[in-house]
């Protein structure tokens, strides 16, 4: 039975497509979940993910193609994230709203734009699940080439500007002045997690993409001590979480993403009791003094 749904992957090819364009998704999620996690740009990536919602209802809206994406309603997708992003960050610097609060007002009137768009849109008889949690069925080849060259680039800028990544990760002002292009980092980070919330919704959907931007760097920090072992885990976890969620939904017939997501949470618990068991091991008398001080 287990060879049977294993088989199936190569069988079938849309159930290749999505082995495909999940393995890319695992090692660009991989990569880029560090960074996500040491920066603390969860929320941000969060409110990307529900604001992409708002461009995808746009581009349906104003393409009236349907549910089925082209690459003319990617382009209008990521234009429209990077405009939210961009109205974030604005918000959040001189203008007397914190980060947090900017994220929040800018990604929930981009989500009820898109939930109106959705409703308004003529012809459209798609269901709004396949948004929110994915459908494995929807991944095409168009989208299995956007996600090999998402993941070629994100490959090519972390091997050429590691140095400055972890600098900048680690201590921003230290990075700043060492000449790090601090300020050209950021903003390449948000766009290329713009672009992998855009790709990857297809697989977990807008409410759960936002795990596989946080959960693999969680489970690295956990685990890992430098940046290269961080990312070593991070990229192992995005692909286990994926790999076992595609087959998971196979056989039993539901959709991925919280098949994905569970998976890397049980990954993130099984870190989280084995940092502690090391720090017991290695440290018990600093183990025994916290005990000490909170009772």
């Amino acid at each position: 039975m287990k060879f049977h749904i294993i088989n199936s992957f190569f069988e079938y090819g849309f159930l290749t497509r999505a082995l495909v364009a999940g393995v890319l998704i695992g090692v660009t999620c991989g990569l880029l979940a560090p960074f996500v996690v040491l920066r603390r740009l969860s929320f941000s990536a969060d409110g990307l993910a529900h604001a992409s919602l708002g461009g995808v209802a746009l581009s349906i809206f104003l393409l009236s193609n349907g549910p089925i994406p082209t690459l003319a309603s990617y382009a209008i997708t990521f234009v429209f994230t990077c405009i939210v992003a961009t109205a974030i960050a604005f918000f959040s610097e001189g203008q007397g709203v914190h980060s947090d609060t900017a994220t929040g007002v800018c990604y929930v009137s981009a989500f009820a734009l898109g939930i109106l768009l959705l409703s308004v849109s003529q012809g459209y008889s798609g269901h709004l699940e396949h948004f929110f949690f994915g459908s494995l069925l929807a991944v095409n080849t168009l989208e299995c080439l956007l996600l090999a060259g998402l993941a070629l680039i994100v490959i090519i800028l972390c091997f050429f500007y590691w140095r400055w990544l972890g600098q900048w990760t680690f201590d921003e002002e230290l990075a700043r002045a060492s000449g790090v292009p601090v300020a050209v980092l950021r903003y390449g980070l948000i766009i290329l997690i713009s672009a992998t919330v855009i790709l990857s919704t297809r697989v977990v959907g807008v409410l759960l993409v936002t795990a596989m931007l946080i959960l693999p760097g969680a489970v690295g920090t956990l685990l890992g001590r430098s940046m290269a072992v961080i990312t070593v885990f991070s990229i192992s976890t995005a692909l286990v979480s994926i790999l076992t969620g595609l087959v998971f939904s196979n056989a039993i017939d539901v959709p991925p993403g919280p098949g994905i997501v569970l998976t890397g949470f049980f990954l993130f618990l099984s870190a989280h009791r084995f940092r502690r068991f090391r720090d017991r091991l290695y440290h018990p008398s600093g183990v025994n003094k916290t005990k000490s001080e909170s009772s």
